[in-house]
């Protein structure tokens, strides 16, 4: 155990940077496995709109899309874009870069048209 009496140590300039990176890190979720995620504005709206029982069934997928997890992920046609399925409602995502970002989130029906 430490005297008390004993001041503590200085931190340097670059074990503070260090320690404010792996808080950053932390916080985003890659130590976890987790690829941080991201809602447009669109599927923000469409998910708080949602009943509770589907935005957390849809959250959960999400989540464990971002964690790696086996979901059945299917790439669009003629596009970049990934869909995922959740009951009734599709979950389209935008995964081309370190970030999961959810483009649109809806009913089977209208989820694809523009």
């Amino acid at each position: 155990m430490a005297d008390p009496a004993e001041p503590e140590p200085m931190m340097t300039k670059s074990a503070c940077i260090i320690q404010s990176m792996v808080g950053s890190i932390i916080a985003s979720g890659y130590i976890d496995g987790m690829k941080p995620v991201q809602y447009s504005h669109v599927a923000q709206k469409s998910v708080n709109r949602m009943q509770p029982k589907r935005r957390a069934a849809i959250r959960a997928k999400i989540d464990a899309f971002a964690r790696g997890e086996r979901v059945d992920p299917k790439e669009l046609s003629g596009s970049p874009l990934v869909r995922i399925r959740v009951g009734v409602d599709r979950v389209v995502i935008d995964e081309q870069t370190n970030l999961v970002l959810v483009v649109d989130v809806g009913p089977r029906g209208g989820i694809y048209k523009e």
